[in-house]
C-alpha cells in the first residue's frame, strides 16, 4: 500500500519580507510533516486490516506527486494491480475522475482499479 502526501507549496512567497517568509516556510513544513503522520497512521492501519484477512500487505508513505509516485513504484514493486480513488462527489461530479485516477489509468503499464 502507498500513499502520497503532497508537499505544501508556497506559491509568491517571494513577494513577502524576509522574517513573514521564514515563518511560512516553518508552518508549511508543520503542516506537511502533519500530513505524513497522518498518513503513516492510516497506511498503518490498512496494513494491519489486510494481514488480519489474510493478505500479505506492506505499506509506505512518499512525499512528492501523487501521479508520479504511484506509476514510478509499479514496477519496482511488482505490482498487479493499481488501486486509486476517485475524487468526484456530487451528481455532475460523478462523471468525472479526480486528476491522479486520470493521469493514473492513462499511463499505468498495469489494470487500474479506481474506487469511490
Amino acid at each position: 500500500m502507498l500513499r502520497v502526501v503532497e508537499p505544501v507549496r508556497l506559491a509568491s512567497v517571494g513577494l513577502f519580507p524576509r522574517s513573514v517568509r521564514s515563518q511560512l516556510a516553518g508552518e508549511a513544513s508543520d503542516l506537511s510533516a502533519a500530513r505524513v503522520r497522518t498518513a503513516r497512521r492510516d497506511v498503518e492501519w490498512a496494513v494491519a486490516r489486510l494481514k488480519r484477512s489474510g493478505w500479505r500487505a506492506r505499506g509506505e508513505v512518499r512525499l512528492g506527486v501523487p501521479q508520479r509516485e504511484l506509476l514510478s513504484a509499479v514496477g519496482p514493486n511488482h505490482a498487479d494491480l493499481l488501486v486509486v480513488g476517485a475524487r468526484g462527489r456530487g451528481a455532475v461530479e460523478r462523471f468525472f475522475l479526480g486528476s491522479v485516477a486520470e493521469t493514473v489509468t492513462k499511463r499505468a503499464p498495469i489494470s487500474v482499479l479506481i474506487v469511490k
